[in-house]
């Protein structure tokens, strides 16, 4: 075997001192850039886990807060007293927060129920409009108005929201739950817009209709909305106009008593014919009994609503 020469042995670089200089440069070039994305990864990693320490843990009680967050057994409660099945649980969570609470627990994702207290608002009143719309046909658009201010008032709202619990699912501070406890009930009424809005996004409209009849619209609250003003004489006016019968007309039967305590006896005619009979101390507090009667007679309100006996005759 031939002996190799020098020049066989030694590399380019060896015989070029500018390209060794050159190949140097770009190995210390390529460490410094690993060196950095080393480094920009510690800052990551480090961020992390201050932003991971700062964060509450899940479900734990934060301090200035009322309760943690909302857990599994809390939502199959939650489910339970709406009366709807839950698919997205980050809707209801959203309406039961509020912003209070946020103050003091620093969940990345979570958010305040203000946005869907507007959206439920919205809801709540188109669906109490349509069904206003239909079921008094015969009312002008004012009285149509009070009748939806008397169903989505604030008042209305928080008795809705009481009757179902609602306030044991509240992420509040404590503060605000304090206030809640005082009688502030503003929030909780926010809160049941809330899950209105909440029920429409995760089932849609016919879910959040279905909700708003079950527990505003129901049978009893209907005759209640539509006894709310006591003025059943208006009520049994409203009522023979639009079946096209004849105006009521009542007639004083009988005056019984003392000056100081007249007992007066009033029938009410409609169409030639007896509806109702009712006493009072007054001709005015009889003639409304009456048509009270009449309105039971005449089947616009249930008999537990006029009468504790049977349906009078129209002879």
């Amino acid at each position: 075997m031939s002996e190799t020469t020098s020049s066989e042995r030694d590399p380019d670089t060896e015989k070029n001192p500018a390209g060794k200089r050159t190949l140097l440069r770009r190995l210390r070039g390529r460490i410094d850039r690993y060196r950095a994305l080393g480094q920009a990864r510690r800052v990551r990693l480090e961020q992390k886990l201050e932003d991971r320490a700062a964060t509450p843990a899940l479900f734990e009680l934060v301090p200035g807060t009322a309760r943690g967050l909302l857990d599994a057994r809390d939502f199959d409660n939650l489910e339970r007293h709406i009366g709807y099945t839950i698919k997205h649980r980050a809707y209801f969570l959203q309406a039961l927060t509020h912003r209070s609470y946020l103050q003091f627990a620093q969940y990345p994702q979570l958010k305040s129920n203000e946005r869907l207290e507007f959206l439920g608002d919205s809801i709540l009143n188109l669906v109490i409009a349509e069904y206003l719309y239909g079921e008094f046909e015969s009312l002008p658009e004012g009285d149509l108005t009070k009748l939806r201010s008397r169903l989505v008032s604030g008042a209305a709202l928080v008795q809705h929201a009481q009757e179902m619990e609602l306030e044991q699912f509240l992420l509040l501070s404590t503060s605000a739950d304090a206030a809640l406890k005082r009688g502030s009930a503003t929030l909780l009424a926010d809160a049941y817009e809330a899950v209105i809005a909440a029920i429409y996004l995760d089932g849609g409209m016919t879910a959040a209709r279905d909700f708003i009849y079950r527990h505003i619209i129901t049978h009893a609250r209907r005759d209640e909305l539509m006894l709310s003003d006591k003025n059943y004489k208006s009520m049994l006016l409203e009522f023979v106009q639009s079946k096209k019968l004849s105006s009521p007309r009542y007639v004083t039967m009988k005056e019984e008593g003392p000056n100081h305590a007249r007992i007066f006896s009033v029938d009410v005619m409609v169409n030639g014919l007896r509806h109702g009979t009712g006493t009072g101390h007054s001709k005015k507090e009889a003639e409304q009994n009456a048509a009270r009667e009449a309105l039971g007679v005449l089947g616009v309100l249930p008999r537990a609503t006029w009468q504790q006996g049977e349906v009078p005759s129209h002879a």
